[in-house]
């Protein structure tokens, strides 16, 4: 694999950290509902797309390979927009 798609590999996993991060919030409305049905769908039917797509992602960029080091973007791009997340007053 090619340095410039490596690095491009870790830049979109970081961006898709943010991205992650973002839905994660939006989908606590889903899952605070007070129907269970509806929490365990919308759970199950968040983790199911957000997990498709990264990998959909990865197959665009790189064939889908996923190393150990593009979950740790992800992971950081996770933790940075949680990091700056401003909360309301």
């Amino acid at each position: 694999m090619s340095l410039k798609i490596q690095i491009l590999s870790l830049i979109v996993s970081f961006i898709y950290g943010i991205f992650f991060n973002i839905i994660l919030n939006i989908n606590y409305k889903i899952i605070y509902n007070e129907k269970k049905l509806i929490q365990i769908f919308g759970s199950f039917l968040f983790v199911i797309a957000n997990s498709l797509l990264y990998f959909y992602i990865l197959l665009k960029i790189n064939n889908g390979v996923v190393h150990i080091y593009c979950l740790l973007m992800l992971l950081l791009g996770y933790l940075f927009k949680k990091k700056i997340h401003i909360k309301k007053i």
